[in-house]
């Protein structure tokens, strides 16, 4: 005889409307409740006969914006954006700051959960099982910001972030420079990582060394960041005449450079591969990659919405190309 929702909730001692939300993946169940019911289905071998998936139906009008970190312009600018959009639709926008921590990622996309918000747009989900576990039936629509994650079912909207290392560097050394040195984001980040490896790509196509000391990093892409990390450019051997740089650390660099009487771009070129209101303004305006974050933030919401109508429609992989913004941060090089 086949195993029933009867048979799981005696095997668990749950209810058989908790064995019920866990199976079709509709209403928010304790992780506790979840494992037992998994563990039960995976002994017992139960069949579960697939209906088409639907969110609930009495959802609030709050959406979870959730993000690791606001410490530069552009995460603060999009948070903005996302905001201004989701209320043009009449709904309630709530940031959650997890500061990258797994255990507060966790408990806001819980919450979002039990109480049945509208839907989620995130910039960060990390890999622990916990999490991983949650997702596997979320009861609200997802939609992920600025990294695509290939291995979950997740409508994902970013920039080619490769692209970005790949043509920042390309168009330095269009400009003359063959000693470049990338500074970016932390190493852990995988924004960066897709950013330094375009960027590392980039120059071994051009026959270009890439030695590892100049490839520098910060744990934040903040302003004084920027300011700090001087010193370490201009120790690296050979002392390079352009840089690769991200975010608002970018006119924080400059600054410095000047500050210490090393002339941008006499002396050093820099393109950023992010644009933002410090780098369009700094002491000497830096070209830097552009995308169009107004239409990336609107199309998140749409997504979200649409995800929301038709839960079971194949999942979005939309990806935003840059493009440069010519300033007067470099300099071509006499060959």
């Amino acid at each position: 005889m086949a195993t029933t929702l009867k048979d799981i909730a005696q095997a668990t001692g749950l209810s058989i409307s908790t064995v019920s939300r866990v199976v079709s993946g509709k209403g928010y169940v304790s992780e506790e409740a979840r494992q037992k019911t998994e563990q039960a289905i995976a002994e017992l071998g139960y069949q579960h006969h697939k209906r088409n998936r639907r969110f609930p139906d009495d959802s609030s009008d709050q959406v979870l914006v959730l993000i690791g970190g606001v410490s530069n312009s552009v995460s603060s600018s999009r948070v903005e954006l996302l905001c201004d959009k989701l209320v043009q639709r009449r709904k309630q926008p709530l940031v959650g700051l997890t500061h990258f921590s797994a255990d507060r990622e966790y408990a806001y996309l819980s919450m979002a959960a039990e109480r049945h918000f509208f839907g989620v747009i995130t910039f960060t989900i990390g890999s622990s099982d916990k999490t991983a576990r949650l997702l596997r039936h979320y009861p609200c629509p997802l939609v992920m910001l600025e990294r695509y994650l290939p291995m979950k079912r997740i409508d994902c909207l970013h920039a080619d972030y490769y692209k970005i290392g790949f043509d920042c560097a390309t168009y330095l050394i269009e400009h003359g420079h063959t000693r470049i040195a990338f500074v970016g984001g932390s190493s852990t980040s995988t924004i960066t990582q897709d950013k330094s490896l375009g960027f590392a790509d980039c120059m071994h196509a051009h026959g270009l060394d890439v030695p590892e000391s100049h490839l520098l990093h910060l744990e934040r892409s903040s302003y004084m960041s920027g300011v700090d990390i001087v010193d370490r450019i201009l120790e690296l051997k050979p002392r390079p005449t352009a840089l690769v740089t991200s975010n608002d650390a970018s006119a924080g660099i400059v600054h410095e450079l000047m500050r210490r009487g090393i002339r941008v771009p006499q002396n050093m070129s820099v393109i950023s591969g992010e644009d933002t209101p410090l780098t369009q303004n700094a002491q000497v305006p830096i070209t830097s990659m552009s995308i169009d974050d107004a239409q990336m933030c609107s199309d998140a919401v749409k997504t979200l919405f649409k995800r929301r109508r038709q839960p079971d429609a194949p999942f979005t992989h939309t990806y935003y190309d840059p493009e440069i913004r010519e300033r007067a941060s470099v300099m071509t090089l006499q060959r």
